[in-house]
């Protein structure tokens, strides 16, 4: 069990503000999908390039990697990259357009990335949230701005998160018309996937220790990377997350029984192989919850936390709810300030005062 960095009881999550941004989710994606927006002109700007590159930072990363595969399902050639990576080995040419998630328009790199495409002229079609801190009015004609919501009220980011992916969603079907499925059925898979809270705050008390692995193949690396981010930021719990077939080659030697294992599987071609690494680490004692469609079923005696009927790439949006409740439940557990990135711990907050975001 890890060391607490002060005593602390626990408490209720309700208490967090991240929580009723949690809830309000499906509402706020259903604002989204319906807002009268420049949808069109940036599914136009998508499908002339010759690339996408789908580009941010932290979770603006994971929804730009989600983002890629929704583009790919529609025929594009899209490509994630981080903000970082972006702006420091700029790898966009001529005739290619850029898909630049930025909740804030505060991120540094986020930043570096904008100006980049427009000193070189690179369409870009920006997704944020409203009342950005971009300034909007000095922004080219090349550069296409969707606004997602308000500014997530939590360091540990939920909302702004599912609806930048919604937003990817729509851009995609307005590419290829129904070649997610129906993106019209995201508020209610989100709506069904927080339905399993009772669930998820049950595993949150038998999880009480132990490190956490999260795995995902696919689109639903996407989910795992995610849930890596929310359970570390929110928890402070160990965690890390990869690609099932990587973690069987190498980092599988280092498993112990009292690891805690979050697979997420979609009804697609990796889903067994999904299923067979995760029973490989519940046979060496490893407990296991598996997160998907009822008709992905996993492990026998895996806890199913069990989402919408959707497309892989579409499941990726509803996917990350249950990583969400379990960072709070587990953060809450332990007495963890769950909102506010560690600046509760003087030591952390005055070094991260020293960089800049």
């Amino acid at each position: 069990m890890r060391a607490p960095e002060s005593e602390a009881a626990m408490v209720s999550v309700t208490d967090y503000r991240l929580y009723p941004a949690i809830q309000a989710q499906p509402s706020e994606c259903a604002k989204v999908l319906s807002s009268a927006q420049p949808f069109d002109r940036a599914a136009q700007t998508l499908s002339h390039a010759t690339r996408v590159w789908t580009v941010g930072i932290g979770t603006s990363y994971n929804a730009a990697n989600a983002a890629s595969w929704m583009l790919r399902a529609a025929g594009l050639e899209a490509r994630p990259l981080t903000s970082f990576e972006f702006a420091t080995w700029p790898p966009v040419a001529e005739g290619e357009a850029v898909l630049l998630f930025a909740h804030t328009g505060r991120k540094t790199y986020s930043g570096n990335s904008l100006a980049l495409c427009i000193e070189r002229g690179i369409p870009v079609v920006l997704i944020t949230k409203i009342e950005t801190g971009f300034d909007l009015e000095s922004l080219p004609d090349s550069v296409t701005v969707l606004h997602t919501t308000t500014q997530d009220p939590s360091s540990m980011y939920t909302i702004s998160h599912t609806t930048a992916m919604a937003v990817a969603a729509m851009l995609a079907d307005l590419v290829a018309p129904g070649a997610l499925g129906d993106v019209a059925e995201i508020p209610s898979a989100l709506a069904a996937a927080l339905k399993l809270e009772d669930e998820i705050a049950e595993l949150a008390s038998e999880w009480s220790d132990g490190a956490m692995i999260a795995l995902g193949a696919g689109p639903m690396l996407t989910a795992a990377e995610e849930a890596h981010i929310k359970i570390a930021e929110a928890s402070r719990r160990a965690v890390r997350h990869q690609e099932p077939e990587s973690f069987l080659h190498g980092p599988a030697v280092q498993i112990v029984d009292s690891d805690r294992i979050l697979a997420f599987a979609a009804n697609d071609d990796a889903a067994d192989r999904t299923r067979t690494i995760t029973q490989l680490t519940m046979d060496n004692g490893c407990a296991a919850a598996w997160v998907a469609s009822e008709s992905v079923p996993g492990p026998e005696s895996a806890r199913h936390l069990v989402l919408a009927e959707l497309s892989p790439e579409l499941l990726t949006i509803p996917a990350v709810v249950p990583a969400q409740l379990l960072a709070a439940h587990l953060a809450a557990n332990d007495g963890v300030n769950a909102d506010d990135f560690r600046t509760d711990v003087p030591q952390f907050r005055e070094a991260l005062s020293k960089l800049s975001l």
